[in-house]
């Protein structure tokens, strides 16, 4: 009886326990309730000041959560500070200023030259950004609300002409262990999210829902970060979906390496995923797996220009559906280019980069090529289904990049191949549309490709006076 007793004793200490530990989480010395700081929530109020002394409050404390409660917190640029994670509740949108005044430029470490996006410095206009972060560690954005950066404010009415805008939308530079989880945003007015020089970044089950004609709304710009993780996220955006860059930094442009992209659905009026084209520092170990991207104009981009090297590079298990933007341009499943961005430009590498499983639908062409002088080293392609929906006329299909030759992109084939050292297909399979008067168009085309390797090829040309395999 003593011993039944004592287990009794036990369980009844354990119950207890277990009902304190999962008690509802008030406002304490970790947890800070921006409505407790002054924040309104009632999307008319600018809560800025609010949301940013939650911010230096709960930093002050040693760390912990900001939280945000049901409501819609009107705000401009919040500084996010390290050991502090925001946390937005089912109900909570935090929503970005229409007014340019509200985000104040954060341009120190631009104007020294330390950093330089797109080479531009946003054509002229200062950073601003909606949540910044500089040198942070230990921080994070996460729950079921939404980030919404009000973007149409800052486009003119057919979404063309962007005007200063706050752009990365989410800049965080130079941050050590990053943490986004389940939120989602939408309607940024530039880049939405963009980790640059920083180690340890997690991304997992965030949506990013832009205007998909909105001008560089790109969706998460890896610039030379490491040990990177993106996980089970949607994105639809007017610019790339997943892009990693070098832009340029000082002297020596750190690299991005050892990056995962994983269990994504994508939809981009650009490139889908991609490497480059900003290509100042190197790119090294690098997976993207169990995609699908079910409409973009390119689907997978590796585009070095600035003289870095892109290396060991895999794409696997993806299924992707190319369309043309607003029908113009030409669809690309694939492509990798190593050229150059002007005369001056250092030469670039590109090798080790391999498809696998890859499952494609489109009306363009793959295309895999170096301008003369430099060369492409071992590109795989494995286990490709390739369904052609129908022919782009050659007008729609122009060379890629101003330093290639202009009719490149006209070359009558499902694949091309240009300036490529070992190269191997396996088990490809094409699909051609079954029309009548069908264009002579070749499966392979060969234009000084070193070392080719072949195995396993169904499908053959568009028509039985064209060859499967045609060289220069």
């Amino acid at each position: 009886m003593h011993s039944y007793l004592k287990k009794i004793s036990a369980t009844l200490f354990c119950l207890s326990l277990c009902a304190i530990l999962t008690l509802p989480i008030s406002a304490d010395a970790w947890n800070h309730n921006v409505t407790e700081h002054g924040a309104i929530g009632d999307g008319k109020t600018l809560d800025t000041a609010a949301i940013q002394k939650t911010i230096d409050a709960c930093h002050a404390a040693g760390g912990g959560t900001v939280y945000f409660p049901t409501g819609k917190f009107l705000s401009g640029t919040i500084h996010l500070k390290s050991n502090v994670t925001l946390h937005l509740s089912p109900g909570a949108t935090v929503l970005g200023s229409r007014d340019i005044a509200d985000y104040p430029p954060q341009e120190s470490l631009y104007l020294e030259g330390i950093i330089d996006i797109d080479g531009k410095n946003q054509k002229g206009y200062p950073m601003r950004h909606f949540i910044y972060a500089c040198g942070a560690e230990n921080i994070g954005i996460e729950g079921r609300g939404f980030i919404d950066g009000n973007g149409d404010s800052f486009f003119n009415n057919d979404i063309t002409i962007a005007h200063a805008r706050p752009t990365p939308l989410i800049e965080l530079i130079d941050c050590r262990n990053i943490r986004i989880t389940d939120v989602a945003i939408r309607n940024a007015p530039g880049w939405t999210l963009h980790p640059k020089n920083c180690d340890g970044v997690y991304i997992r089950g965030i949506s990013i829902i832009n205007n998909l004609r909105a001008i560089n709304s790109d969706g998460i710009d890896v610039d030379s970060s490491r040990n990177v993780i993106i996980s089970d996220c949607h994105i639809e955006a007017g610019d790339d979906c997943i892009v990693l860059k070098t832009t340029k930094m000082g002297d020596v442009t750190p690299p991005v390496e050892n990056v995962v992209v994983t269990n994504c659905v994508l939809q981009s009026s650009a490139t889908a995923l991609k490497l480059g084209t900003e290509s100042y520092g190197d790119y090294r170990r690098v997976l993207f797996s169990n995609c699908v991207i079910h409409s973009a104009r390119t689907g997978l981009g590796l585009i070095c220009k600035d003289g870095g090297t892109m290396e060991n590079v895999r794409f696997d298990n993806i299924t992707l559906l190319t369309k043309r933007k607003w029908s113009k341009g030409y669809e690309i499943p694939i492509i990798i280019e190593l050229s150059k961005r002007g005369k001056s430009s250092p030469d670039g590498i590109v090798r080790n980069i391999a498809f696998s499983d890859i499952t494609i639908e489109t009306n363009g062409r793959v295309m895999v090529h170096a301008i003369d002088g430099l060369a492409l080293e071992d590109i795989s392609f494995s286990n490709i289904s390739y369904r052609i929906g129908g022919f782009e006329t050659f007008n729609e299909a122009r060379g890629p990049s101003p330093v290639t030759n202009k009719s490149f992109g006209a070359i009558p084939s499902a694949f091309i191949f240009k300036n490529v050292k070992g190269l191997r297909i396996a088990n490809l399979n094409a699909v051609w549309p079954s029309v009548e008067n069908a264009p002579a168009r070749s499966l392979l085309y060969f234009d000084n490709v070193e070392n080719p390797l072949i195995e396993s090829i169904h499908g053959g040309a568009s028509t039985p006076s064209a060859e499967a395999i045609s060289r220069r």
